[in-house]
């Protein structure tokens, strides 16, 4: 009998560690891009010689241990020092010193992560579905998750007039919803979201629902109606993205009904993903806390845009809900895919249902990438 593996079977392992190295030195640039922001602010030399020289040494020794090349590992290393290096001077001529100033105030730092926001749903709201949801298999996982937890808060309630989808990017719960209400109104801050999902509403509404979608900034208010709304959602993790959450809720008491339920997500500062210092492969999350710019760290395409976002433990999060608002249920999720690079999970259905049914396992842990909060209007 042979044992050994054949051509196709081997060939196929080959791709996917190319993929992986692939993904890695995108890594790997994308730090050199911050050590690039870096050397900018603070006036530092772009060619630094002799720490590339310790480097190189480092890897030349790693090599003999490991049974490698030396002459080869050296020269991979050197030709990837080089690209990042000229990367970083492309970056020098692209970037405005004034750009590149460090904020003055935390409103200041607020504001220009506000903007940044505006900028990525601009050039990202026609492709957002698919580049979040289905190229993170993470977040596609936390989405699902989501998913089922909205549904079983619909089942819970006594009537279903109004839902609200608080930051409703694209609709796409907005659209879940208008199956289960007979009016769904969707807000968000952007306008680009907002336009897209409206452009949406024509090839997906199969209800008889009414569906609208509006721009606002609900940090100042929601401009609904007081005890009009049976439902509230703020999904993936959009409750961290309101730096006036306190005020939020205030509205989300008084715009529910009584009997009104509510389903929110925070990113989860205690999750597994956030323990680490820093992961060095890319992770199945289309967006990542950043626990030490104090933002959320987006990934849309080749580019990272670093929007506000506040993590929060479970303990702090459930302390949100206080007056008229119970919560009744949290839970965290996704724990374990949340630290695996995405591409290991590519044509295996087996082993992604292996994985999301050990994350459900764990969802009554703290370690998942976001908090889930399900809870009701007290009576």
């Amino acid at each position: 009998m042979n044992l050994d593996l054949d051509l196709k079977e081997l060939g196929s392992r080959l791709a996917k560690v190319d993929i992986l190295l692939m993904e890695l030195l995108k890594r790997r640039m994308g730090l050199a891009f911050q050590v690039g922001t870096y050397k900018m602010k603070k006036s530092k030399k772009f060619i630094r010689i002799k720490i590339e020289n310790q480097r190189l040494a480092k890897i030349r020794v790693w090599a003999r241990k490991n049974k490698m090349n030396p002459h080869f590992v050296n020269a991979i290393l050197y030709t990837i020092i080089g690209e990042s290096c000229k990367q970083q001077l492309v970056q020098l001529q692209n970037t405005s010193k004034r750009r590149l100033k460090d904020p003055e105030s935390d409103d200041h730092w607020y504001k220009m992560l506000k903007a940044n926001l505006l900028k990525l749903t601009e050039g990202w709201s026609k492709s957002y579905d698919k580049s979040y949801d289905e190229a993170y298999f993470a977040t596609h996982a936390y989405l699902e998750f989501e998913n089922s937890l909205i549904k079983e808060e619909v089942g819970k309630l006594a009537s279903r007039d109004m839902a609200l989808d608080i930051g409703c990017a694209t609709g796409r719960i907005a659209f879940m919803l208008a199956e289960e209400f007979e009016r769904v109104v969707g807000y968000d801050l952007s306008p680009h979201m907002v336009k897209q999902a409206q452009s949406k509403l024509s090839n997906t509404q199969k209800s008889s629902a009414v569906v609208i979608f509006k721009q606002t900034d609900l940090e100042d208010s929601i401009p609904e109606p007081d005890s009009s709304v049976s439902l509230i959602v703020m999904n993936l993790g959009t409750a961290s993205d309101m730096r006036n959450i306190a005020g939020v809720l205030k509205e989300v008491e008084r715009v529910l009904k009584p009997d009104g339920r509510f389903f929110f997500s925070f990113y989860n500062k205690e999750a597994l993903v956030y323990r680490w210092d820093f992961i060095p492969w890319p992770t199945g999350l289309a967006a990542e806390i950043n626990i030490h710019k104090h933002c959320l760290d987006v990934h849309a395409g080749n580019k990272m845009f670093s929007i506000y976002a506040r993590p929060y433990a479970v303990e702090e999060a459930m302390s949100l809900f206080q007056g008229h608002l119970s919560a009744d249920r949290v839970c965290t999720y996704p724990t374990i895919s949340s630290i695996l690079p995405s591409n290991l999970f590519e044509n295996q259905p087996e082993v992604e249902k292996s994985i999301t049914e050990i994350d459900r396992l764990l969802s009554g842990s703290n370690m998942g990438a976001y908090i889930a909060v399900t809870g009701s209007k007290r009576l």
